[in-house]
């Protein structure tokens, strides 16, 4: 997405009062009919501020989506320990077709994670990073969504993402509390300073890499996290457990997790930070 074109959207709706406007982007998704669209444009489909997708259409994208997914898991457990073969070129066809619907849904849905994300902006916390954090969200909402609840996926994420952000800035908070005075305060113990010269390195290095990582996209950061545990939210995971939970092959994440290091290394260039 255009940075720019991205700004000068945000900019046009902040006069609007947030609540007006959240609901505003939660309503506007409501009626763009895919019924005439070939599925094979869906790739070269331009959505604009008129967009909108009904229940119906918002419901066959999911459907259709997660027929993809399934065919491609059923493919991979008849065709498993096989060389490459036809049946693979098949299933990385169905995942690449599933993979389109699934962004097709994030930037229909995208305006709702900007809406949501402008009542949580701080002095510490940027729209920017604000929506980094819920479309990373957004997308795992996508990969789990269930349309045969009967609930429309708006409903579904709009909880989703306000309970991430508000999770997030509190997180956030709590990490860079307001210092107190502590000048008549006790010294702090030896084993609690950053003293000696390899505990500075490490230390800066942790700040540098958690700063770093919104060099990455959200799907990329949120790659990396899982698999190395980094946050408080986040546990060390398999490459395959990751898979499942965005709806992807295990190699795709593979090279996800491989072009995000790869991002991190060519940030890490030049300066006294060594990334694994």
């Amino acid at each position: 997405m255009n940075g720019a074109l991205f700004f000068a959207d945000v900019q046009a709706s902040q006069a609007a009062d947030a609540s007006a406007s959240a609901r505003r982007d939660i309503n506007c998704i409501a009626g763009l009919d895919y019924d005439a669209i070939p599925e094979d444009d869906l790739r070269d489909l331009q959505l604009d501020r008129t967009s909108v997708l009904t229940p119906e259409g918002e419901s066959r994208l999911f459907l259709q989506m997660n027929r993809y997914y399934h065919r491609a898991i059923k493919l991979r457990e008849v065709e498993q320990g096989q060389t490459y073969s036809k049946a693979e070129a098949t299933v990385d066809n169905e995942l690449a077709r599933a993979d389109e619907l699934r962004n097709l849904i994030v930037v229909i849905f995208h305006k709702l994670t900007v809406s949501i994300a402008k009542n949580f902006i701080s002095s510490r916390h940027t729209l920017e990073e604000l929506v980094s954090e819920g479309d990373a969200t957004l997308l795992r909402a996508v990969t789990l969504f269930d349309p045969s609840r009967g609930y429309r996926f708006s409903t579904y994420a709009t909880y989703a993402i306000r309970r991430r952000l508000a999770r997030y800035v509190t997180s956030s908070q709590h990490t860079h509390a307001t210092p107190v005075d502590f000048r008549d305060a006790p010294p702090i113990p030896d084993q609690r300073r950053w003293s000696l010269p390899y505990e500075q390195a490490m230390h800066a290095g942790v700040e540098w890499l958690e700063t770093a990582l919104y060099e990455l996209s959200a799907r990329e950061r949120y790659i990396v996290r899982c698999r190395f545990g980094w946050g408080r939210e986040f546990e060390p995971r398999t490459l395959q457990e990751i898979a499942d939970e965005l709806g992807v092959s295990r190699e795709r994440v593979r090279q996800l997790e491989a072009k995000a290091i790869t991002k991190l290394r060519e940030v890490a260039a030049g300066i006294d930070v060594a990334v694994i």
